[in-house]
């Protein structure tokens, strides 16, 4: 009988499966469908959809994109190419079709918050970033100008060559010394497909001279220096920026930097008796990694001051990258376990060449408390409880000792003293519960349920976080662990699938803000960095990692902080100490923050960002050395100077 549905009886049971979230058959039905009518075009739209549940993103696209140019009005088909060309990294195209969904769809008011998160998203790429280039990018100085400082480069072993005069000259050498390095200027070490831009040096030298009145006395500015830079297309388009940040060393670990322009103070080199650099890229990096043992001055100068070339198929144009990435990853835990870091693992990551996973080891046993403030909402704390326990059980068996403490700090409700009740029924002695009648205090609350909580790592966390992927708590607490590090945060989602909080970004509005926010998770700004280890100069509360006795090492949180800020301090706290904080790509978990909340429109916030200017004014003066040094200075999304409006 199925044989003789007429078109309306196809659309009609291929709705009812994608309603189902029945995929395969959705599509069968819709393919029977439009052989009938290949005009359907909401028939091409739930195609669209199914495909793209099957895994089938290119197909689902060209679904979407035939229905919008049959019915242009849908308006959801629109929607649905939106989100396909954002998943894609297609900026431009997807903001164009959020702008036609938001036409066609008035009342849908909230799709303007997707329009803007693609125009976001394409700020320094695609057009926008050729609209920086030709308006906004610094230029450099005429590459004819002199240079009063020594530049050279090895073309061969032991072969020098002055890229700041003549090619006949040649380095000044010490008397009778067996020292393989020249006296005095520069070693200019370029990645084989590395092309320095026309006026580079000069740029790097005039930028040097700014600089030489803030060294301290006797000092050099630097011994290693390194730059900005971008690809090249094989067109000469130039695409994709890297503005890097400082000397961070977990986010240079995950995509080291200095493979393509670094430039090395020769007498530093000297001194540390430091043999020749080799020539292949593998032996290159294992030559850098051992010169940074040495602990050299670094310094990043903030001017995109060279191009990678591209091959026409792709972004990597070595040889043999895989063989190369490989010989790369195993000298980068070679050098991480010298340096006593209990690294497990360095994995290329094919999808980010040149960029590599880390993991390290966790002991056989390590308690962790969960502190979880909450009031009310039994319908926040339950999926929050829930999503936790049942994200983190093959950690629990991994030999993480897994405590809850609850601070209930004034509900009222009956569902929620049920909800606790259940749950203390579940879990016995893994779960506490703390009463707290008092006016809401983040800082009071989590430092009472710190004093009381067991195990040598403490998890701050919200009451609306939700866990949808195992392995997130193995890699905070493995981090946490680590002498060096004070803070473990992690990447919290709206529930739209977009970035809340990739790290805290000091010094934006005069305080501090969260980076990349409202960005998709597979952003590629800044080389996609939510997507690797990194650094931070703070982390949210929301959910925030951190050993115990570092906590009560600093007698808490500020209770003069109670609901903003006082993470930020403290994460300042431990920065001062030397403690670092970092942020591992494990950890992404889902924040149901609402999307419109304006942080700093309560009625504390003002009072909150006083006191942290007071007591921070020196560190809140700049995102340095974690946030790049050419991003605009009031925005969250990596758009570089000048482009403090969107290119539309």
């Amino acid at each position: 009988m199925s044989a003789k549905l007429n078109g309306q009886e196809l659309y009609a049971q291929a709705a009812s499966a994608v309603e189902q979230a029945s995929w395969g058959r959705a599509e069968s039905l819709l393919r029977r469908l439009l052989a009938l009518q290949p005009d359907h075009a909401s028939g091409h739209h739930l195609l669209g959809k199914s495909l793209r549940a099957l895994g089938e993103p290119h197909q689902a696209l060209a679904a979407q994109q035939r229905s919008c140019g049959l019915d242009p009005w849908l308006g959801w088909n629109w929607f649905a190419a939106g989100e396909l060309l954002m998943e894609q990294q297609r900026w431009p195209e997807a903001a164009e079709a959020f702008a036609w969904a938001l036409h066609a769809l008035p009342a849908e008011g909230w799709i303007a918050h997707q329009l803007q998160q693609a125009r976001s998203a394409g700020v320094v790429a695609g057009d926008s970033y050729q609209h920086w280039i030709r308006h906004h990018e610094p230029r450099l100085p005429d590459p004819l100008t002199p240079l009063t400082q020594q530049f050279w480069t090895l073309a061969g072993q032991g072969q020098w060559r002055a890229l700041h005069g003549p090619a006949s000259l040649q380095p000044r050498w010490a008397p009778l010394g067996s020292s393989p390095w020249p006296v005095e200027g520069w070693l200019v070490l370029l990645g084989p497909q590395t092309q320095l831009r026309p006026g580079a040096l000069q740029a790097l030298e005039g930028w040097l001279a700014q600089a030489l009145p803030w060294q301290r006395a006797g000092q050099a500015v630097a011994d290693v220096m390194y730059a900005d830079e971008d690809r090249l297309e094989p067109d000469g388009r130039r695409c994709d920026p890297w503005f890097k940040p400082g000397w961070v060393p977990e986010s240079f670990w995950s995509s080291p930097w200095l493979g393509g322009l670094s430039v090395w103070r020769l007498s530093w080199l000297r001194h540390q008796t430091l043999p020749l650099p080799p020539t292949d890229p593998a032996g290159r990096f294992r030559w850098q990694l051992a010169a940074l043992e040495r602990s050299p001055r670094i310094e990043p100068c903030p001017l995109l001051l060279s191009h990678q070339a591209m091959a026409s198929g792709g972004p990597n144009s070595r040889a043999d990258p895989e063989s190369e990435s490989g010989a790369e990853a195993a000298a980068l835990l070679a050098h991480l376990q010298e340096q006593g870091e209990a690294v497990q693992s360095v994995t290329p990551l094919p999808q980010r060449p040149g960029c590599f996973q880390l993991h390290w080891a966790l002991p056989k046993r390590v308690g962790c408390s969960l502190l979880i403030p909450t009031r009310d909402r039994a319908d926040l704390l339950q999926v929050c409880l829930q999503s936790v326990w049942d994200s983190t059980e093959a950690a629990r068996a991994q030999g993480i000792d897994l405590a809850l403490v609850l601070i209930d700090n004034g509900s009222v409700e009956q569902a929620t003293t049920e909800l606790l009740c259940r749950w203390q029924q579940r879990l016995g002695d893994a779960m506490t519960t703390l009463r707290l009648e008092q006016p809401f205090n983040w800082s009071q609350l989590n430092n009472q349920a710190a004093a009381r909580a067991r195990g040598e790592v403490l998890l701050c966390l919200n009451n609306d976080i939700e866990a949808r992927q195992p392995g997130w708590l193995e890699a905070m607490v493995a981090q946490a662990l680590r002498p060096v590090v004070g803070c473990v945060g992690a990447n919290l989602l709206y529930p739209d699938g977009t970035l809340q909080h990739g790290g805290v970004v000091l010094g934006l509005h005069g305080g501090a803000d969260h980076a990349y926010r409202h960005l998709p998770l597979s952003h590629g700004v800044h080389r996609g960095r939510s997507g690797l280890l990194t650094g931070w100069g703070a982390v949210t509360g929301a959910c925030l990692m951190l050993r115990r006795e570092l906590l009560l090492q600093l007698g808490g949180f500020d209770e003069g902080l109670p609901v903003e800020f006082n993470d930020v301090d403290l994460c300042l706290r431990l920065g001062s100490l030397g403690y670092r904080h970092v942020i591992p790509p494990e950890a992404v978990l889902i924040h149901h923050e609402s999307q419109s909340r304006d942080a700093l429109a309560s009625r504390t916030a003002h009072q909150a960002l006083q006191r942290l200017q007071r007591r921070w004014p020196g560190r809140l003066r700049s995102g340095s050395p974690w946030w790049p040094q050419q991003m605009e200075p009031n925005h969250v999304d990596g758009r570089p100077l000048g482009m403090a409006v969107s290119v539309e």
